[in-house]
């Protein structure tokens, strides 16, 4: 997952900001598609960017259609998933505000092969996943649920064979100390008896992600899982796994934000600090053949003055936006920016034509304000 969509889209901003400003008036219909076609192209560049990727991925062979279908369930469900998070954040006074997160692995390895024998037939093999805590993960937050679930056959590729899940699953779980992300403090070993070999595994490991989401940034939270590899099995073919987190807010926490939160309002003429929109497709700038889903947004930005005391983010906007007033001019003014975003998430191909989610949780605007 990207560490910071934000940073990455700076650039897209600046673009978008400067290109709708230029000259004085509404612009003319050739101006207009000069200024889309910008827009466009920064914003190409900050998803690039933000996913490390320095050009769109090519596939030379698409997944098949039992991939796609795995994958559009993985994507439903992580979807299904943000989106109960955004709409219990827009909940009653008298309810304590919930976050919903889910946790992908920055990275993936396998470890060690366990070689078969008469009583385990089938070699073993330990992967080792990496978490790293995501900006809904805060102290401040009651840990509800935390699972950690493990996806039969959803792994990369569809060729070769998939690491299968044994009878009985062994899971180790550790912290990093982050000053030495290289030593592992054991936490946890759990054994989990599986009773179908067709469903998928779902451990709870809340204790553990308390303990973990409690503690001071620059900890990774370190998962083992060990699975049987079958004839054939191509070890480097990683399983597809997942960390849901459900968080609740302290309810009088969650009373000062709402107080403190303004309505959305409309886009008036008069040229104030508001949320606009504008309709990325990503047919329309050439991404259909890697972007599985979803087929284009609305990419929401913030534009307009901040006229004294208006939509001011903090106290310090509001001291800032009293002494330009008094200066006349000689202090700078605050500027319109995004108080709030809406998450999003990516199915597509990476640069070796696996399929592939990746959330963004800071890409879509969903209030403004003035800072």
């Amino acid at each position: 997952m990207p560490s910071s969509v934000t940073q990455c889209f700076l650039f897209s901003w600046v673009v978008l900001i400067f290109s709708l400003c230029q000259g004085e008036g509404r612009p003319r219909l050739g101006q207009e598609e000069n200024q889309r076609a910008l827009v466009l192209e920064s914003v190409k560049t900050g998803i690039l960017s933000s996913m490390g990727m320095e050009r769109e991925a090519r596939p030379r062979e698409m997944a098949s259609e039992e991939e796609l279908m795995r994958m559009h369930r993985l994507y439903r469900e992580t979807l299904r998933q943000l989106r109960r998070s955004s709409s219990q954040e827009g909940g009653t006074q008298r309810s304590p505000r919930r976050a919903s997160t889910v946790l992908h692995p920055a990275t993936v390895e396998p470890l060690k092969v366990l070689w078969s024998d008469e009583e385990h037939p089938s070699d073993m093999l330990w992967y080792r996943a990496v978490f790293h805590k995501n900006p809904h993960i805060r102290k401040e937050f009651t840990l509800a649920r935390a699972e950690l679930k493990l996806y039969r056959q959803l792994l990369d590729g569809s060729k070769a064979a998939e690491p299968t899940i044994r009878d009985e699953v062994h899971v180790k779980i550790y912290e990093t100390k982050p000053l030495n992300s290289s030593l592992l403090i054991h936490t946890e070993t759990l054994v989990q008896t599986v009773a179908a070999r067709t469903g998928d595994l779902t451990l709870d490991i809340r204790t553990v992600v308390g303990k973990w989401s409690g503690r001071s940034d620059g900890h990774s939270l370190v998962v083992e899982v060990e699975l049987a590899l079958e004839e054939g099995t191509d070890p480097k073919r990683t399983p597809q796994m997942v960390l849901e987190v459900d968080l609740v807010e302290p309810r009088s926490a969650g009373r000062r934000r709402r107080t403190r939160s303004n309505k959305e309002d409309n886009c008036d003429e008069d040229g104030s600090c508001c949320r606009k929109s504008i309709n990325v497709s990503f047919k329309e700038i050439g991404w259909s053949d890697w972007v599985v889903a979803p087929t284009g947004y609305n990419m929401h930005f913030c534009d307009g003055s901040c006229p004294h005391n208006y939509k001011p983010a903090s106290m310090h906007a509001q001291a800032k936006s009293r002494l330009h007033h008094i200066n006349k001019g000689a202090t700078p003014h605050p500027c319109c920016v995004p108080a709030a975003y809406e998450p999003v998430i990516l199915m597509h191909y990476d640069s070796w034509g696996k399929l592939k989610l990746t959330p963004f949780n800071d890409l879509i605007v969903s209030k403004c304000h003035c800072a």
